[in-house]
């Protein structure tokens, strides 16, 4: 037996240097340094890991009251990540520094600027919502080689020297304070650009032109609006997010011709109650059709009040636009409730629908797959919303209703089976409600 062990192979030793390189990516640091005992070949292996993250799994930062230990902890925390960094023998393609807890500070600015020197491809940088925001250091826009760069908590400056990231395809900016030129002069300096997230970012102000020949996925999500945005020149933009809380300026969102003529590619558009409101209002014409939908497939509304003036007509608009919708999701606002339920009276919406469905018929939900109603207030025009789809979509698969909790049982009893009793002219199609009653 001792001669078959001996005579057996090693293959944990003898995997090729690359698989291991593979294996040891997929591993936190700590457990990746906990190799090097494997054997010779192991030894040295993790310090040329491409990939270093420093998350959660990285340390433990308990919860200290004593501002001294909390100071010892997070010194303790940086000298680890420099010694990780300066016991490293080949390049970093990507690095990640998302530790709860660890408040931005000067030490940051020399990791920043080594990284900026070793051709980091892929960056993270998240701090703590509550912290202050991390003054980011100018090497960072030394990082020529950069593809994506995600930043959270932090104040971005990019000083005059500036050339632009000319590799970069993906940015994320999660409460991020911006110059108010900041879209003028930096996305030019992108040309490759796929991907732009801009979530709760301070500065942004003016005239927000979207220049990205490359762009396929954009994200603006604000709690105010203070800028008037459009796209000029963005004809791969397939994914768009549009979402702020407060009313719309009257230049602040372009009208509904301008907009999706300057959007060809959209397949998914996930949209503001505010912005829809905006396109009913202020005099401007809804259109019966807009012929650049045809590739839309994903339509998802918030908080939308069906009662407004021209609200029906800009719903109606869209979606008898949109041949290929394949997904619809509505969230209904619960700022307003209606105790009456449909009967016999018809909602503005139900005759919104059947006056530009007379000339097509049912065109226009030919492909609708599936349909959710979120926080259902038993509306008229909810429930007319329901039976048209019910009876025009031969492909529907279901329709998910979630009650508004505050609703009442005998209400969402009522509407349970109003909706039930409707014709459904797909025979898969399913009425699942997600509700328990035992919230109520």
């Amino acid at each position: 037996m001792k001669r078959v062990c001996n005579s057996s192979p090693d293959r944990i030793t003898d995997l090729p240097a690359h698989v291991i390189q593979c294996i040891l990516v997929f591993l936190p640091i700590k457990d990746a340094t906990k190799t090097s005992v494997l054997s010779r070949k192991w030894r040295h292996q993790w310090r040329s890991i491409p990939q270093l993250v420093f998350d959660d799994g990285f340390v433990e930062i308990r919860e200290e009251t004593e501002s001294e230990r909390s100071l010892m902890n997070k010194q303790q925390v940086l000298l680890n990540i420099y010694k990780s960094l300066l016991l490293r023998d080949g390049p970093i393609t990507k690095f990640v520094l998302s530790i709860p807890r660890l408040n931005p500070c000067h030490e940051i600015d020399l990791i920043v600027l080594y990284l900026s020197s070793k051709g980091v491809r892929h960056l993270t940088l998240v701090f703590s919502r509550n912290s202050d925001e991390y003054q980011m250091h100018s090497s960072l826009f030394s990082a020529l080689h950069l593809k994506s760069l995600k930043l959270r908590s932090c104040e971005v400056t990019p000083p005059s020297w500036f050339v632009g990231f000319s590799k970069l395809t993906h940015l994320d900016l999660n409460r991020v304070t911006l110059p108010c030129d900041f879209f003028k002069d930096f996305l030019p300096k992108c040309p490759l650009l796929e991907s732009l997230s801009v979530v709760d970012c301070d500065g942004l102000e003016g005239n927000l032109d979207i220049v990205a020949p490359f762009l396929k996925s954009f994200t603006l999500v604000v709690d105010f609006l203070d800028i008037c945005f459009s796209f000029k020149s963005t004809p791969l933009l397939s994914y768009v997010v549009l979402d702020w809380n407060d009313d719309c300026t009257d230049g602040g969102v372009p009208d509904m011709v301008s907009l999706f003529a300057s959007l060809p590619a959209l397949q998914q558009f996930h949209v503001n109650y505010e912005i829809l409101k905006n396109f009913a209002g202020g005099g401007r014409n809804v259109p019966a059709r807009l012929p650049t939908l045809h590739l839309l497939e994903v339509f998802d509304m918030k908080h939308v009040i069906f009662d407004v003036s021209g609200m029906e007509r800009v719903f109606v608009c869209l979606i008898m636009s949109s041949p290929n919708l394949c997904s619809l999701t509505i969230q209904v606002s619960t700022l307003q409730q209606h105790d009456q339920l449909a009967g016999n009276e018809v909602s503005s919406l139900w005759r919104s629908l059947e006056a530009e469905d007379c000339p097509g018929s049912s065109h226009c939900l030919q492909q609708l797959r599936e349909c959710r109603i979120v926080d259902n207030c038993a509306t008229l025009a909810e429930l007319d919303l329901m039976r048209f789809i019910l009876a025009t979509a031969p492909l529907l698969r279901s329709i998910h209703i979630t009650p508004y909790h505050k609703l009442g049982t005998k209400k969402i009893m009522k509407c349970m089976k109003e909706v039930m009793q409707y014709t459904r002219i797909s025979k898969e199609a399913k009425v699942v409600y997600d509700w328990n009653d035992e919230e109520d």
